[in-house]
């Protein structure tokens, strides 16, 4: 039996890097780099690979977030998210195929992440992968994720000090408000993420709707319809007066877990 974990840099992949190791078992863990993470997290995957994997994390390469977004012509969107899929279950299944053992695969997913999440079984067989994926972490907190750091001396990526609530992809599609108000002033790189993006696609990385309309500089005269602009997106987002409705953006630590408490 091959038991594989999925690791990402994340919080929830590295308390499940340690729970596995907690159970004295071999493992497997296997990170899908999908050529557009922040500069912090590749160099959190290195540490988690030399000081708890002994540098035999598998690294699954695919074409990569720039190639996608040229391929596709447009940026991935919550409505169209083929990045998962090619970036993240293709190369995965692809190595799948290439093992010879019964497999267990097991995912850092929590119930309390989203609704979507909260849905998902913390236990089920996948026909795609051929084998039982298990969740152990389903039912845990955030708190308890960061508490399984602190017990094994783990410093947990320092993006999410730097207010970031995700750390997958530069930024992720699913960005919110906040957290672009907050990586702005700590990671101001992160437009230059954007940019690359919107250049790569010929279009715009926030759909319609992203801001208030009366914000929107960009219109498809197809459609009739008017989008933001990166640069429409990045003044928005960014204004000193803005009313205080992006609830998540803590008063004392950029975190929007308060590690820096």
């Amino acid at each position: 039996m091959t038991h594989i974990i999925q690791f990402s840099g994340g919080k929830d992949s590295t308390a499940l890097v340690l729970w596995a190791k907690e159970q004295g078992w071999p493992f497997t863990a296997v990170f899908c780099d999908t050529g557009h993470e922040y500069a912090d997290t590749y160099d959190f995957i290195d540490y988690i690979d030399a000081t708890l994997l002994g540098g035999n994390l598998v690294r699954l390469a695919s074409e990569g977030m720039l190639a996608l977004v040229t391929r596709k012509g447009r940026v991935p969107s919550t409505h169209a998210r083929f990045c998962t899929q090619e970036l993240k279950i293709k190369p995965f299944l692809d190595w799948l195929v290439t093992l010879r053992d019964d497999r267990t695969i097991y995912q850092g997913i929590r119930a309390d992440e989203s609704v979507s999440r909260s849905r998902m079984q913390q236990e089920v067989w996948s026909d795609d992968f051929d084998c039982w994926i298990k969740r152990p972490l389903f039912d845990w907190t955030a708190e308890q994720v960061f508490d399984l750091h602190r017990k094994h001396g783990i410093v947990p990526n320092v993006m999410y000090s730097k207010g970031a609530s995700r750390v997958g992809c530069a930024p992720c599609i699913m960005v919110n408000h906040g957290e672009l108000r907050r990586l702005s002033r700590t990671m101001p790189e992160v437009w230059d993420h954007i940019a690359a993006l919107e250049a790569a696609a010929g279009r715009s990385f926030f759909k319609p709707g992203y801001i208030p309309e009366r914000f929107c500089t960009g219109f498809d005269p197809r459609s009739g319809v008017k989008f933001p602009t990166m640069q429409d997106v990045r003044f928005y987002v960014t204004q000193p007066d803005q009313p205080d409705f992006w609830s998540d953006e803590p008063t004392r630590c950029l975190s929007v877990y308060n590690l820096c408490e």
